[in-house]
């Protein structure tokens, strides 16, 4: 007699935002759910503006909150805390969770007990606060180990993720650095690519690509300080930056005082699309100071676009090979950036060549080859109890 399918609830911070972490968790929901499994998929807080990532879900989802979560107010002077927009606003905060955690304990009593993926450490607490009972736990981290221990997710992960059933991190090398550190219960699990294209780009043009949030561990003031290093050679190509984030601001200004390199930057928005703007690319650049295993970069090499990437994380280098299927540049130095992306600039050969290499690299990442190991993953979990 077959054994039924385990329920699986995939719950993480937001579920509508439009970012890699939330496409990821989409795709793995709408793959597990086309393979048989009852998925119902969890977000703790809304977002502003709701993204649709799969036009008809084979799967339920649910926000647990029925109001954005505001930010704290920081207490000024020494009875600041005593203030009444403080108080008020974290009488709001405990009020929002507080009906969060009984929504998720209606939602994990509604039927028996499956398996519960966790992909961030916010959504764990809650999941903790709650507490799970039967429930089997994945947790997963989606960022590097290096970023997690320069900050405090270090202390958080080995706090919440302590007995749960396994933690899946991105890389080996980030399972075993965890597990130094005493996460004895990891492995190690690639994030699917949410598409793979049956095209590849032209590599016809002369437009350099960044695509993502414009925020400080990305490196975009990097990419910008390398642009205005690349010498007159290069005069007709264009560097778009494609994203929101708060430095935006301080981008155009840098952008500004570029002169005549500065006018070929172009800002624009945030794309529903990422496939269509990498296609119509010709080198995409990932100068970040920090990552995790950057989904842009990998839907880029899918793409068969050429890449330049900061070396800054395990996941980078496991998707590239210095000089075969894109090329690696010091972390934080936009001189050896600016180098790396004159060398791919200047020739359409090894654009070509690199993009090849890079899409045949990457095939492992198309979602039925990873969604083959989270089916296994889930059959270890439940088999072992």
């Amino acid at each position: 007699m077959a054994v039924a399918n385990p329920h699986v609830i995939i719950i993480a911070n937001n579920i509508d935002e439009l970012g890699g972490a939330q496409r990821v968790v989409h795709v793995l929901a709408q793959g597990l759910a086309l393979r048989g499994y009852p998925i119902e998929l969890v977000g703790v807080v809304p977002h502003p503006q709701k993204h649709l990532y799969v036009i008809d879900p084979a799967y339920q989802s649910t926000t647990l909150m029925s109001e954005t979560w505001p930010p704290p107010i920081a207490p000024s002077g020494p009875l600041g805390k005593y203030r009444p927009q403080v108080r008020k606003r974290q009488a709001t905060r405990a009020r929002l969770r507080a009906a969060a955690i009984e929504r998720l304990r209606e939602i994990l009593t509604s039927g028996p007990p499956g398996v519960i993926i966790c992909a961030q450490l916010w959504a764990m607490e809650y999941l903790r606060a709650v507490g799970y009972g039967n429930w089997l736990v994945v947790g997963q981290y989606h960022a590097s180990f290096e970023a997690a221990a320069s900050g405090r997710d270090l202390r958080r992960a080995l706090r919440n993720y302590q007995d749960v059933s396994t933690v899946a991190l991105l890389t080996a090398e980030d399972a075993a650095q965890f597990a130094d550190a005493g996460l004895r219960n990891v492995c190690w699990l690639p994030n699917p690519l949410s598409f793979w294209p049956v095209e590849t780009a032209k590599l016809r043009g002369q437009t350099l690509t960044y695509l993502g949030r414009l925020s400080a561990e990305k490196g975009p003031e990097i990419l910008l300080d390398a642009w205005s290093r690349l010498d007159q050679r290069f005069a007709g190509w264009q560097l778009q930056f494609i994203g929101t984030g708060p430095l935006e601001g301080a981008l155009r200004a840098q952008a500004g005082a570029l002169g005549p390199a500065g006018q070929r930057v172009f800002f624009r928005s945030p794309v529903e699309d990422p496939a269509r703007v990498l296609l119509e690319s010709d080198v995409l650049a990932l100068p970040s100071l920090t990552e995790g295993f950057p989904l842009v970069l990998a839907e880029a090499m899918a793409c068969g676009l050429p890449v330049v990437a900061a070396d800054c994380a395990p996941g980078v280098r496991v998707l590239i090979r210095d000089g075969v299927n894109g090329l690696l540049a010091v972390r934080g130095d936009a001189g050896n950036l600016a180098e790396k992306l004159a060398r791919v600039m200047d020739s359409i050969e090894l654009r070509q060549s690199l993009g090849a290499a890079a899409r045949t690299s990457v095939a492992y990442l198309q979602a039925p080859q990873v969604l083959d190991q989270w089916e296994s993953l889930i059959a270890e979990v439940t088999s072992a109890h």
